[in-house]
């Protein structure tokens, strides 16, 4: 486009001088002389205008040209608000959004099963991603660190006496204190080893060997005897006992100062361990695992349950004008408030984007964006010169 423009201004000059020289002998070549002289007048004209906004023309410093490259800030400035207030505003984004139906359109989208699926694949997709490229120790330290302070925000000890209150609603202390002596039974009888390994290293060494089996067999059939007590008596004495050592300790447990200050003690004991970060570790790793591989499966669990909410969110907005209604000013307000907030960070983005272009760069992005324009400047400036130095011409020759 340069060249074509530059050509016509060579063309127009060749034109001027051929006429000036043979409009002696041939009278009307006066007329294609005013026309050449003027397109070549309104060329180099329109080519002054154009080349001062980038450049100085031929290297001049003449005042007021290279005009982009000298004002780059103030433009940026410029441009910074120009969008900020033409295109950021709040009130037109909201209204444009209110106009497309966002809830509507949403609806049907995802009514239909391949854009459903092309969005669960995506969601999936960017959440393994996302797992991947996150640091585990971080996580893990993130997630110990919540646990611990959600834990440590709990008072132990009421909350163990809130426990066994509704374990024991009902009167179902009689239930309790049966499984807790099956368990002791069961228990006993399953350890023998154990606790005959035990009571053999509390007795004399002198004793015979067989002392610890007799024992062990006195504690079993004890455990067992008194499991059979309270299965035929419903009025042992032991059920009361328990109840009454049951409710003491729920008492205790909600309202006395050094019991609880005792639970707080142990829950820092139990916080200050690393099995808490073990703990954390585990359960991270294992949802990572499991959300990563699911990610990675084009026909995963994860994928179809993504997609189905998705389908059932489209029908239950396509059914109910409430919801859709309600959608939409979600939309409008996360709008409202994402762009009030954001919007001259937006503005002042632009404006420090450009601010550290150069401003040589600068001119040469601009001109290249807008340059066949302005080329087509320099040659409609040839033409309409051209026709109004004849226009000119001819007035003078009538008159």
């Amino acid at each position: 486009m340069q060249r074509l423009a530059t050509g016509l201004l060579i063309g127009v000059t060749l034109v001027f001088v051929l006429t000036r020289i043979l409009e002696g002998s041939v009278p009307w070549l006066g007329y294609v002389r005013a026309f050449a002289e003027a397109a070549m007048i309104g060329a180099l004209a329109d080519w002054f205008a154009v080349t001062a906004l980038f450049r100085h023309p031929l290297g001049v410093p003449i005042p007021h040209t290279a005009i982009i490259p000298a004002r780059k800030d103030v433009i940026a400035e410029s441009f910074g608000r120009f969008v900020e207030r033409n295109f950021l505003d709040p009130q037109k984004i909201a209204e444009r959004l209110h106009r497309q139906d966002m809830a509507g359109r949403l609806a049907r989208s995802m009514r239909q099963p391949a854009r459903a699926n092309q969005v669960a694949d995506f969601a999936a997709e960017a959440l393994g991603g996302l797992l991947r490229v996150v640091n585990d120790e971080d996580v893990e330290r993130l997630l110990a660190r919540g646990l611990s302070d959600r834990l440590g925000a709990v008072p132990v000890a009421p909350l163990i006496g809130r426990v066994l209150e509704a374990a024991a609603a009902d009167q179902r202390h009689r239930e309790i204190l049966v499984q807790a002596v099956e368990v002791g039974s069961d228990w006993v009888e399953s350890n023998q080893t154990i606790i005959r390994k035990r009571i053999a290293g509390e007795l004399p060494r002198w004793l015979p060997p067989i002392v610890d089996q007799k024992i062990y067999e006195k504690l079993l059939d004890a455990t067992q005897r008194m499991l059979a007590e309270l299965h035929e008596n419903p009025d042992h004495p032991l059920y009361d006992q328990f109840t009454a050592t049951v409710d003491r300790w729920i008492e205790n447990l909600q309202h006395d100062p050094s019991v609880r200050a005792r639970g707080e003690e142990l829950k820092a004991e139990l916080l200050a361990q690393p099995l808490l970060r073990e703990v954390a570790s585990s359960v991270w790793q294992d949802l990572k695992t499991a959300m990563v591989t699911q990610g990675s499966m084009p026909e995963s669990p994860m994928r179809q349950s993504i997609a189905s909410g998705l389908a059932h969110l489209g029908d239950a907005l396509e059914r109910d004008p409430e919801w859709r209604a309600k959608v939409d000013s979600w939309v409008e307000g996360m709008t409202r408030f994402i762009v009030g907030r954001y919007g001259r960070v937006a503005g002042e983005f632009i404006t420090q984007t450009i601010h550290g272009w150069d401003a040589v760069e600068t001119s040469r992005k601009i001109e290249l964006q807008f340059g066949r324009d302005l080329q087509f400047i320099r040659i409609n400036g040839t033409v309409v010169g051209g026709l109004a130095g004849l226009a000119i011409y001819v007035v003078s020759q009538l008159f």
